[in-house]
């Protein structure tokens, strides 16, 4: 099963099979930017609406945004989640143009790696930051290697900006609020998927993803120490 009947050519795709026989694909392709292959005839449920369960830091309206970016893209897993649960067996293989990546692993992580593509590169204002390291996903990626790819696109971002003549700051304040704003997301798109009434494996994935979100703020200096003795005593760092 694929998550679109479309014949656009992907450029990364997600390859799910469980050991009790289904298997699943999720294309993503790039036309001005990386996004899952959504089908043409995508349905509108409630619990996709905007203003159903919407986050209090949303900045989108209903009048312009009926429904959440995040929610229209995770329609896809929802009608294939319904009766996977966490502790499930699943064969996953991640291709994409430069290499392939294979693991044996629980469903609960391996929709937690393809569910964390799926929000980074939907129209989410959150989660646009995420954006840029999405074009360089790496599945089922530690939190060690979480924090150097997004510390290190932080601070890209920040080069850019100023590079750019705008408004930049190098102050990690900034970067504990993007991810404390997707805490909040985290929650709000849990709630959403309680109330589709689904099994506990994506409910699970939200909470592996959310789990990084949540200690950032708390322990990012301890992350950073752990960092900085990668570059070496002579570094000077």
């Amino acid at each position: 099963m694929s998550a679109s009947d479309n014949k656009t050519e992907a450029v990364l795709s997600y390859h799910l099979k469980f050991d009790e026989g289904e298997s699943f694909q999720y294309d993503f392709v790039n036309s001005e930017s990386l996004h899952l292959q959504l089908p043409k005839d995508l349905p509108s449920e409630e619990w996709m609406k905007l203003d159903n369960f919407q986050c209090e830091n949303c900045p989108l309206k209903p009048e312009t945004h009926p429904e959440c970016p995040v929610a229209r893209n995770i329609y896809v897993l929802l009608k294939d989640w319904g009766k996977i649960i966490s502790y499930d067996k699943v064969d996953l293989l991640v291709v994409t143009p430069q290499r392939n990546v294979s693991a044996h692993t629980t469903a609960q992580k391996a929709l937690s790696s393809l569910l964390g593509l799926i929000m980074a590169t939907s129209d989410c204002p959150h989660t646009q930051f995420f954006r840029p390291m999405a074009n360089f996903h790496l599945p089922l990626s530690s939190s060690e290697e979480t924090s150097y790819r997004a510390l290190s696109s932080f601070f890209l971002m920040q080069f850019f900006q100023s590079r750019n003549e705008k408004d930049f700051s190098f102050d990690l304040e900034k970067f504990k609020d993007i991810y404390e704003n997707m805490h909040t997301v985290n929650v709000h798109i849990k709630q959403r998927l309680e109330s589709a009434v689904i099994e506990d494996a994506a409910l699970n994935a939200v909470v592996i993803l959310d789990l990084f979100a949540v200690s950032m703020p708390y322990y990012m200096d301890e992350e950073l120490e752990k960092l900085r003795k990668l570059f070496g005593r002579d570094s000077n760092l």
